[in-house]
């Protein structure tokens, strides 16, 4: 057999050629001289196809990537290297060079191919929508029979900027497009409404209180079929705050405490910690504010009663003496609180308190 190419006779032919010759001719890759890629102009982004990609990456990576995608290599080749540098940039387009190193049939070969990358700069859609003040869900900051107070809505405002900023990293969606101030409270405009769920749950956790959505329709995509809806994701916050007094069915107690789950309470009879869920918050009757706690005197102790003088009236009331104030004595202040025209004492006053 000999090679059309050189004449070689005796040679085993690959592909109608001598091993040689095919070597000669043989290339590791072949890439277009023109490779154009779309970057969002804000997030740097990659689009691939239709579908838009998060990156972390430089532009520069970005154009080193999109010359290596865009290069295929014959199944001939093994042991394939490749690098990429970038010559020149010339506004949005990257003068490049590839270099290629493998072995075609047990031969080692290098080659160079230069590439130009163009950059056309887009806006994706998350970015679009951010910019035009898009939101798919509003939080709204409410208190109940009350305007939520300036320590409460800071508090909020800290906890909305701090978690924003930290689902921001894996979510560009979370985002805040709006603040309203209006009669009622705040409303927050979220961008993502997973991120709102998010934060809603954030604020309970911290502010307690009772959470509840409500999607409203808002359009409809019609190359879908599918309606569109955003979510109002209401807090209310509690009327009460740790110190008030609340009764809960036939019990009596002082607020301790709340988180997200539940309320803690100290009976006023027993002393008993015991808890309430939020929903069960419609049957809570707030009956004194921490602001009632007056601040009286022991006149008299016996073994089954002590006597206290009534902090408006100054007259003596008599109160059964059980463990929690069995230690109190005679000439000692404390504070009492009257519900439903019975007077508890609460404990010393901290001024006598040891």
């Amino acid at each position: 057999m000999f090679c059309p190419r050189c004449g070689s006779e005796d040679e085993d032919l690959y592909k109608g050629i001598c091993k040689s010759c095919f070597v000669k001719e043989a290339q590791l890759i072949s890439i277009p001289s023109d490779v154009e890629i779309t970057i969002c102009a804000h997030c740097n982004s990659l689009l691939k196809g239709i579908k838009w990609e998060d990156s972390e990456l430089t532009e520069e990576d970005l154009v080193k990537i999109a010359v290596i995608e865009n290069l295929e290599t014959p199944n001939y080749v093994d042991n394939l290297e490749l690098s990429v540098d970038i010559l020149t940039v010339k506004g949005s387009n990257y003068e490049c060079i590839v270099h290629a190193n493998g072995t075609v049939m047990g031969i080692n070969v290098s080659e160079d191919h230069r590439v130009n990358v163009k950059i056309k700069r887009s806006m994706c859609p998350d970015c679009s929508r951010y910019a035009s003040g898009y939101f798919e869900s509003v939080i709204q900051i409410r208190a109940d029979k009350r305007f939520p107070s300036s320590d409460e809505l800071q508090t909020i405002d800290d906890i909305i900027r701090t978690k924003t900023g930290a689902l921001s990293v894996k979510n560009r969606m979370a985002y805040i497009s709006d603040v309203s101030v209006i009669k009622e409270g705040v409303d927050y405009y979220v961008g993502s409404y997973k991120a709102a769920r998010k934060l809603s749950s954030a604020i309970k956790d911290v502010m307690g209180g009772v959470v509840q959505e409500s999607p409203r329709l808002v359009g409809r995509d019609k190359s879908r079929g599918k309606d569109l809806y955003r979510i109002w994701i209401s807090i209310r916050l509690p009327n009460f705050k740790q110190g008030d007094f609340i009764k809960y069915e036939d019990h009596i107690g002082q607020v301790k405490g709340f988180d997200g789950r539940k309320i803690l309470l100290k009976d006023l009879e027993s002393s008993n910690i015991w808890s309430v869920m939020w929903k069960e918050y419609n049957k809570i009757k707030v009956i004194a504010r921490s602001s009632d706690i007056k601040i009286t005197s022991i006149t008299s102790k016996t073994p089954k009663f002590i006597q206290i003088l009534h902090p408006e009236t100054y007259q003596p009331v008599d109160i059964e003496i059980n463990d929690k104030i069995s230690d109190l004595e005679i000439g000692n202040e404390v504070k009492v609180l009257e519900i439903e025209g019975i007077l508890y004492i609460l404990g010393k006053y901290k001024n006598n308190a040891n």
